[in-house]
């Protein structure tokens, strides 16, 4: 091996190293040990999402709207997250649901990216990202839906918004503003905060099962469906999208994430396989693409399927990788839906509508 080469392999097999899952379990550790040392990763894991303090404001929702669709009820929600701030939901219900389903929160940007549809004039949106329609394929398996939107879109007024410069500029003004009125706070924290007040909403509706919730993101959907499922014992099921798992995965260290905090975080050695375990035996499911590849995530899901394994769940940490880039494949979400049917206790999917948006995207393809 050259000279250069080899100094290239060591930096690579050291960053490698760095990213590397520490063992979660000393040998023999059992149940009772792993409760002793999960409170303390808990602990620490809130210390560095930080905290808003006591955010004193009532918890209350208004309804904005009411609509049908062809293949689904919409109930567009304006919930208080804050004494100044809001969110809005949209709740998803089947078509002729009699009773209570399985709930599903499912945050991303905005909810019309989430359910297929533009909310404003009610147009289908166009095939092309047919795939990234989570919402939308739910409910028409007979769940019930929260699409939520996402901070920094629910923290600026729509004047701070326009008035952001383009590209990140939301995003980057949104982080300044969060930092400003929550100096403890971090991005991250608060998108895992507004997801489970979205799942507050959800479980309190006339609709869903509260016993039966899962959360479902994509991207930065999928990173508030990590947090907020592994951090939120009402979820039984965590299914993530293309998140990035491991830390130089993706931009886990933007000011809107954990900014500059990250480096202290990996220096203490807190890293995802953590809250993953912490999260047992709530079950979970990584559809990995462009970022979540086998090779990059594996270690991460092996470490804290030990864990998994004390709680008799061998089997509840799965995986899809589907190798075609940062959207999902269809046959990885058929495989998700799968999957979440057999952990909510549905029945096996009919994937009928799934395969004909299916063919609509091909088709806008050509």
């Amino acid at each position: 091996m050259r000279p250069l080469t080899f100094i290239v392999f060591l930096f690579l097999a050291g960053l490698a190293a760095a990213e590397a899952p520490r063992p979660l379990l000393a040998a023999g550790a059992d149940l009772d040990a792993w409760t002793k040392a999960r409170a303390g990763l808990l602990a620490r894991w809130e210390m560095a999402l930080g905290s808003a303090g006591k955010l004193d404001y009532p918890h209350t929702n208004e309804i904005v709207e009411t609509f049908f669709t062809p293949d689904f009820q919409g109930i567009i929600f304006r919930q208080r997250t804050g004494s100044e701030t809001w969110q809005q939901v949209l709740l998803m219900v089947p078509l002729g649901l009699k009773g209570r389903a399985p709930g599903v929160v499912v945050p991303f940007y905005d909810p019309d990216r989430m359910c297929g549809y533009d909310l404003k004039t009610k147009a289908k949106l166009g095939s092309e990202r047919n795939t990234a329609f989570f919402g939308l394929h739910l409910v028409k398996q007979g769940y019930v839906v929260a699409a939520v939107e996402a901070y920094p879109f629910n923290l600026l007024t729509s004047a701070e918004q326009a008035a952001s410069k383009g590209g990140m500029g939301v995003w980057r003004d949104a982080a300044a503003k969060l930092t400003k009125q929550y100096p403890q706070w971090t991005g991250m924290g608060k998108l895992a905060y507004d997801t489970r007040r979205a799942a507050d909403l959800l479980a309190e509706s006339d609709f869903a099962d509260p016993t039966r919730l899962a959360v479902m993101g994509h991207s930065l959907g999928g990173k508030m469906a990590f947090y907020a499922g592994c951090l939120d014992p009402r979820f039984k099921a965590i299914i993530a999208s293309d998140f990035g798992i491991a830390w130089d995965s993706t931009n886990w260290s933007d000011a809107w994430y954990f900014g500059p905090k990250l480096k202290t975080m990996r220096a203490e050695g807190l890293s995802h396989e953590q809250l993953l375990a912490c999260a047992a035996p709530t079950e979970f499911f990584l559809i990995a693409g462009q970022y979540d590849s086998q090779a990059a995530s594996g270690p991460y899901l092996a470490e804290a399927r030990k864990v998994h394994a004390l709680y008799g769940k061998e089997d509840s940490i799965e995986m899809f990788d589907h190798h075609t880039g940062h959207q999902p494949s269809w046959d990885s979400l058929k495989a998700a839906y799968v999957w979440m049917a057999r952990k909510m206790e549905m029945p096996h999917p009919d994937f009928a509508y799934l395969d004909g948006l299916a063919r609509e995207q091909a088709k806008a393809a050509k």
